[in-house]
C-alpha cells in the first residue's frame, strides 16, 4: 500500500529542512507519495467586510487572491522542482495550496485527516516570528491538535539514519510501533532500536527509609519492568513480523533513570548517534494533550527528527 505524507511549507529554512528529510525517507520508505501543501496568508477581515458592500473594494480583495495564489503556486513549484532534483520521482509529488480559512495549523490538519495522509513533516520553527519557547507556533498547534495523524517535526540537518523508539510499553507505544511497522514494511534494511527508562522507587512514591528497608520494593519493581520488557517486546516483535520485518531488525534496550526521563532519552540518542526520535504523543495517560516526556523531548531535541505518535 502507497504511503501519502504532507509536507507543509512555506518560505523558511525549516521548510527546506523539512524537504530534506522526506528525500532521506523516500530511501527507505517503499511505495511513497508526497504533498506539498502551502496555506496562503489570511485576509483581513476589513478588507472582506468592506468588499460585501463595495464593487471597488471586491475588486481589490479579488486580485489579492489571485496574487498570493500565483506566489503560492510559484513557492509549491520551486519545492517540488527541488525534491525531484534531489531524486524524487516527480509524479510521486503533489502541490496542493489554498487560502487559510482559519489558523495554519488548524488547515493543514483538516485537510490531511479528510483524506487520509499518514504522516505530516514540518519544521521546527516556521516564519511568523511568534515561537511557544522553542518551537514555531504553527508546529507546535499541529502538536497540540492532532489527534490521529502523526507529526515529523524536523530540526536542522539530519545525518544519521538510525531511529530510537522511546516506549514505556503502555498501549500508546504499541501505536508507535504499529505507526513504524507500517511506515517501513517490506524493509528488510531498516535498524530500530526500542529504548525504555526504567522506573525507580523514587519515580513512584516519595519515601525516605533506610535502603534495607526499601530493598523489597525496588525488587518487586525490577521485577516488573523485566516482565513489561519481555511482554511488549513479543508484542512489538509480532507487529513488525507481519509488516514484513525480520526480529533482528529491532533490539530492546532498558536504561536505569538517572535523571529526567527526557534527558535520559536525549542523552541515549546523542551517545547512540540517532537522527530520529519516535515517541507517543501522551505515554501511559489517556489525557488528548502532550505527555511531559514528548513535549520536553519536542523543546529539547536538536539537528534531529521526532515522530509524535497519537
Amino acid at each position: 500500500m502507497r504511503k501519502k505524507i504532507v509536507i507543509a511549507v512555506d518560505q523558511s529554512l525549516h521548510s527546506k529542512q523539512a524537504m530534506e528529510y522526506a528525500v532521506k525517507i523516500a530511501e527507505v520508505v517503499k511505495e511513497v507519495d508526497f504533498t506539498l501543501l502551502h496555506i496562503q496568508p489570511m485576509i483581513s477581515q476589513y478588507l472582506t467586510e468592506e468588499a460585501i458592500r463595495h464593487p471597488k473594494a471586491r475588486a481589490e480583495l479579488e486580485k489579492v487572491y489571485e496574487k498570493n495564489k500565483k506566489a503560492s503556486h510559484q513557492l509549491l513549484e520551486d519545492c517540488k522542482a527541488h525534491m525531484a532534483h534531489k531524486g524524487i520521482d516527480v509524479n510521486c509529488i503533489e502541490i496542493k495550496t489554498q487560502a487559510r480559512s482559519h489558523s495554519v495549523a488548524g488547515d493543514i490538519l483538516k485537510m490531511a485527516e479528510a483524506l487520509p495522509y499518514d504522516a505530516i513533516i514540518v519544521g521546527r520553527r516556521g516564519i511568523t516570528g511568534l515561537h511557544e519557547l522553542f518551537v514555531g507556533s504553527v508546529t507546535s498547534n499541529l502538536l497540540a491538535g492532532s489527534r490521529v495523524i502523526p507529526i515529523w517535526v524536523v530540526d536542522g540537518r539530519i545525518q544519521s539514519n538510525k531511529i530510537l523508539i522511546a516506549v514505556d510499553y503502555s498501549s500508546q507505544s504499541l501505536r508507535t510501533v504499529d505507526h513504524l511497522a507500517y511506515i517501513f514494511s517490506e524493509n528488510r534494511e531498516v535498524q530500530l532500536q526500542f529504548l525504555n527508562i526504567e522506573l525507580q522507587l523514587e519515580d513512584i512514591c516519595e519515601i525516605d527509609t533506610e535502603a534495607a528497608q526499601t530493598a523489597e520494593l525496588e525488587k518487586v519493581i525490577l521485577n516488573s519492568n523485566e516482565k513489561c520488557v519481555s511482554d511488549f517486546s513479543a508484542k512489538a516483535i509480532d507487529i513488525l513480523k507481519k509488516a514484513g520485518f525480520t526480529e533482528d531488525q529491532a533490539s530492546f534496550v532498558s536504561a536505569k533513570n538517572q535523571f529526567l526521563t527526557g534527558k535520559a532519552i536525549l542523552e541515549a540518542v546523542k551517545k547512540g548517534e540517532f537522527g530520529t526520535v519516535v515517541i507517543g504523543k501522551t505515554g501511559t495517560h489517556t489525557s488528548r494533550n502532550m505527555g511531559r516526556v514528548a513535549n520536553y523531548i519536542i523543546q529539547k531535541m536538536s539537528d534531529g527528527v521526532v515522530w509524535l505518535v497519537p
